[in-house]
This record gives C-alpha cells, structure tokens and sequence, in this order.
C-alpha cells in the first residue's frame, strides 16, 4: 500500500504537537496529526529556567524511585507500540522520514551518527534516511535552493554490556552484521581488514545525531530502553566537543506519535541527556534554542 504524504507536510513549518492527556496509554492508536499552521516558536519553558533536567540532585533512595518509574513507563509503552496498527506505523514511518530528508538542517549536515533501526523492537524505520546518507547525491533533485551535501555516516556498534558503545564510519549497508540479537552494525574492521573510522577519533564535528528512543516530550527528555547505551555515548561525545571547543551537534529523536508524552512524565536522572528536537509525523518540534536559531526555514 503506498501513502501519499500531504504536500503542506513536507513543508516543514515548526509547529507544535498537541498536547496528550495522561490517558494516552489506553488507546492503540496515535492522536489525529496537527493542522499545519504557521506559528510563532519560542524555546520551551523549562530550557527558558534551568540549563538542564529538573532532577539532578536526587538521593539514593528517590533514583530507585525513579528507576521503577522508567521500568513501568517502559511496559506501557512497549504495549502501546505492539497495538499499534501496521499499517499506521509503515504511514508515520514515511511520514517521519520524509520530514527529515527535506529539511535544510539534514540537507546541510556533512557529518552525522544515526541509528539503524530495528523492528523487531518497534523503532521508527530509518531505512530510507540512511539509503539516502550513502548515495551522496550531490544536490537537491528536485532543485530547491538547499543543495544535498556529501554526507560522512556513523553508525552504533555495541562493545559490551557495561553501556559502552561506538560510532564507526559506513559507506554502505554491506558493512552492517547482525549481532547476537539479530541488530545489524558494523565489524570494527572492513572487508580488508582495516580499522574502521571511530567518530570519536575524527578531526572534524559531527552535525547531527539522530536517536531512537522509547519516549520523549516537549521539553526534551528522552526514555530509552535501560542499557544506557546512548546516555553514556552522547555524554561523553560532549565531552570531547567542548574540550575540542566544536559546536554542539543536533540530537535529534524520531517519534511515533503515541511516544510522545506530556511535559514531565517521564522521570530523569542526572545521566539523563536531553535532547534538542523531536521529529513525529506531525512535524519538527525544536526544543532548545540551538534547534530553534539551526532549524530555520
């Protein structure tokens, strides 16, 4: 079945999501999609007082609090993406992908992580996202003044079960393996046997990330799904951005709509990294003001 994506989507006004009641859980399928208006966007409140999460300074006995939070947030979710109708979840995956491939923010990036999706685990497809990554074309084929550029791609690989993971260079989707879970990634070597390019050992930034998840909300948090695996790895790629005095790249989320939750919700930890906006069928919601002043049309 092939799903027409509406023309005044793909114009990728910043529009807010309507807000979801509490309740959202008990239904199957997501929200009606926004009506596309052109709005005036303003960074969130919360980034407006407070430089990050609400919750950093947490005694032992809260975190464990908030870590049986997260395991049942996860389970209600987890259920809400298995009842969710195929044939929904195949539209909101164009849909999404269409959003990101004609953005100016993905059409400019020269450097980027992304991950490859699973759906076995109910990820939003980034199959065309990357397909298109790895052709390179050299600009815009349909001639719009934001011209493709060449594209450097990093994908994850799992290193253990301690939340260490890397980022290596592909230059096609020939260099993935599937892992002990069935999740392809790359060998940390190529076809010849050569080392293979560790984004953590480039000389040059990296534009943007685009990150799964469980679920997220407006004013940036993300819940992932327990190993840590990109908390760890965003942490300490900000790390070497700020002592290499780089510019922050985007981290951007894919959503499906019933991933997205209202403000507070999800509970945060002090290795909770937020994140600065949020791609769903609906649209492109900036969250900070990088993704705001970086998003523009």
């Amino acid at each position: 079945m092939i799903f027409l994506v509406d023309s005044a989507l793909l114009s990728l006004r910043l529009l807010p999501l309507p807000r979801l009641p509490r309740h959202w859980l008990a239904c199957s399928v997501a929200p009606p999609t926004a009506e596309l208006t052109s709005t005036e966007i303003k960074p969130h409140r919360s980034l407006l007082s407070q430089p990050a999460m609400s919750n950093n300074n947490q005694e032992p006995d809260n975190l464990e609090s908030v870590f049986k939070q997260k395991r049942i947030l996860r389970t209600k979710v987890r259920q809400a993406l298995k009842s969710m109708d195929p044939s929904l979840r195949s539209q909101e995956d164009d849909m999404i992908q269409s959003i990101v491939l004609e953005a100016p923010w993905f059409k400019s990036s020269k450097r980027l992580c992304a991950y490859i999706s699973c759906s076995a685990l109910r990820e939003v497809d980034t199959s065309k996202l990357l397909s298109q990554i790895l052709h390179n074309p050299p600009s815009a084929p349909d001639g719009s003044s934001v011209p493709q550029t060449t594209k450097k791609l990093y994908v994850p690989r799992v290193e253990d079960k301690n939340s260490n993971m890397r980022m290596f260079n592909i230059s096609r989707m020939d260099d993935l393996v599937a892992n002990s879970m069935n999740i392809l990634e790359p060998a940390s070597v190529d076809a010849g046997g050569n080392d293979r390019e560790d984004v953590m050992r480039v000389i040059d930034p990296v534009d943007l990330f685009i990150l799964p998840g469980l679920a997220f909300d407006r004013s940036g948090r993300r819940l992932g799904r327990g190993g840590g695996y990109y908390d760890t790895f965003l942490t300490k790629y900000k790390e070497l951005a700020k002592e290499k005095d780089w510019r922050k790249p985007l981290f951007v989320v894919l959503s499906y709509s019933v991933q997205i939750m209202d403000d507070e919700v999800i509970p945060v930890t002090p290795n909770d990294v937020l994140v600065d906006a949020l791609v769903s069928p609906s649209g492109v919601i900036p969250i900070t003001p990088a993704a705001l002043e970086r998003m523009k049309l």
